[in-house]
């Protein structure tokens, strides 16, 4: 009995001794070794910045009456949340005319670094062009930024010229991307907006691909322009431009982005709307009058839309 007990009590101070280790090695290791490769300071830094993320304000529309605009289709959609704040006919299948340029100029800038030299070996002189000459040799990032501001059918046209696979490899390319964001009913046989019945897209599509486009900071800074002196790498050639963008430096909020008309399209207009810090894309289709449209666009934003922090 004596030697059970003696036993007894070996084991409960064996016991309490493993204990006692147990909580000082939780306590005192992690100084020397656990926080010494993942150090306290990063995990307060990381996880201070995960408090910090913050979900875009939401925009709330206070009214739900229509704006009259003489645009058959349109759409206003809140850039950071991709809200749609006023539509009709959406989703109603429409020729985008110009507009195309935008997907022109984000395909030439996935295909291109900016500095690459464009020879000019053909003339292309099919709508509005900026009389790009033979044998010139032009920078992409020229053509991109007179594609944006002037809307120079040339222009898009030595950008897919100078493709390997040739202009319809190009278009291929700028149907790949349309696809890769789901943009499906939008569909582009050429690369400037050229009336063709199976050329064709929707307000929809066009809101999501201007809100893609200003991603890029080469084009959401060129559709600012109003004016712009383009010029061949020898510095001898040059092609003033004057935005085809009627909006810029008139109505304030419009920081962009890219006009479009044909006879069979009317006038198509993707706008890059600014309402005290928050960004909107608009888009008119089949409009008689496609800057007054986006004018009462702008207006009705201001009166009728708020964000919620």
């Amino acid at each position: 009995m004596f030697q059970f007990q003696k036993l007894l009590k070996n084991n409960l101070l064996n016991f309490l001794i493993i204990f006692l280790l147990l909580i000082l090695n939780f306590f005192w290791l992690p100084t020397f070794s656990f926080w010494s490769i993942y150090p306290k300071n990063n995990f307060i830094i990381k996880n201070s910045q995960l408090l910090e993320t913050k979900t875009p304000p939401t925009p709330v529309v206070k009214l739900v009456s229509k704006p009259a605009l003489s645009a058959q289709n349109y759409i206003l959609v809140d850039v950071d949340t991709n809200k749609i704040l006023l539509s009709q006919n959406i989703d109603q299948q429409i020729f985008p005319a110009s507009t195309t340029k935008l997907a022109t100029a984000l395909t030439a800038l996935n295909l291109y670094p900016l500095d690459e030299v464009v020879t000019i070996n053909q003339k292309y002189n099919i709508g509005k062009v900026m009389n790009l000459k033979l044998n010139e040799k032009i920078t992409v990032k020229s053509l991109v930024s007179a594609l944006l501001v002037y809307s120079a059918n040339d222009s898009a046209f030595s950008l897919a010229n100078h493709y390997q696979s040739g202009i319809s490899g190009f278009v291929d390319q700028m149907n790949l991307l349309m696809s890769k964001y789901n943009l499906n009913n939008t569909h582009f046989t050429n690369v400037d907006g050229i009336h063709n019945n199976n050329h064709y897209s929707t307000v929809y599509d066009l809101s999501q691909l201007g809100r893609l486009s200003i991603k890029n900071p080469i084009v959401s800074n060129v559709v600012k322009t109003k004016e712009l002196l383009v010029s061949d790498v020898s510095n001898q050639i040059h092609h003033p431009l004057v935005s085809t963008n009627e909006l810029l430096d008139v109505v304030p909020e419009i920081k962009g982005l890219k006009t479009g008309w044909t006879p069979e399209a009317k006038g198509c207009f993707i706008g890059l709307i600014d309402i005290n810090g928050h960004q909107v894309i608009s888009v008119v289709s089949q409009s008689d009058d496609r800057f007054q449209d986006t004018k009462i666009l702008v207006d009705w934003t201001n009166q009728n839309v708020f964000w919620e922090e």
